[in-house]
């Protein structure tokens, strides 16, 4: 398997890339964000782990840059630890996200974890005129494509999933955020989420089975 690891401070990249190797990864390193960009975009790794903070382009952005382009899963790696920049990794689409310092076993638990996901997950999931291209992260709708975002993509993948039973909000929510001190915050963002896909692909796409939860409506 092998890694990116965009990390600024060499140290610090030295260290991961020491005990990945010693784990079996091949890991290559890039330690400013044009450098990670250029190698991301060009190469072809397993899976990207990328520090928030670098010089020249930030995380985020490079982030943003990637997924445009390539499909590989981004772990991201950052001192900063607050609810609103985990959010931001998540919603660029980061499949997780670790805090400076962390244990490296942790680290190697979460990089298996991930790519066992990615490896198992089937290209695509249909259900009536509705599908999902999980690799491209598309959906199309009545054979058109239609632009989602990722919460909103990821909303309608549970909901296609789980289509023989009714989805409860709660489940929705654990879903989409693990903040649960923060579930009725969560709470009211759902609604805002469920409101658009409405808006953009009709009153009856989500179905609301009033006190229990929403199914995809066929």
């Amino acid at each position: 398997m092998k890694i990116l690891l965009i990390e600024d401070n060499k140290d610090i990249s030295q260290n991961i890339r020491e005990y990945l190797e010693l784990e079996h990864f091949e890991v290559d390193q890039a330690f400013d964000g044009e450098r990670g960009i250029e190698k991301a975009v060009k190469g072809e790794y397993d899976m990207i782990l990328l520090d928030l903070m670098l010089p020249e382009v930030d995380g985020i952005s490079i982030c943003r840059k990637v997924v445009q382009r390539k499909k590989t899963p981004i772990i991201m790696i950052t001192a900063r630890e607050s609810i609103d920049d985990r959010l931001l990794g998540f919603e660029t689409w980061a499949v997780d996200y670790m805090v400076k310092p962390f244990d490296l076993r942790e680290l190697v638990a979460r990089i298996r974890a991930n790519l066992k996901n990615t490896s198992l997950e089937s290209t695509h999931i249909s259900i009536g005129e509705a599908e999902l291209d999980l690799k491209k992260r598309d959906f199309s709708y009545k054979w058109e494509s239609v632009h989602l975002t990722q919460k909103e993509f990821l909303i309608l993948e549970k909901l296609i999933r789980e289509q023989e039973i009714v989805v409860s909000r709660s489940s929705i929510i654990e879903y989409l955020w693990w903040e649960n001190a923060l579930f009725e915050w969560w709470d009211n963002k759902l609604d805002v989420y469920i409101s658009n896909l409405r808006k953009k692909l009709g009153k009856e796409i989500i179905k609301t089975i009033k006190g229990v939860g929403y199914t995809f409506g066929k």
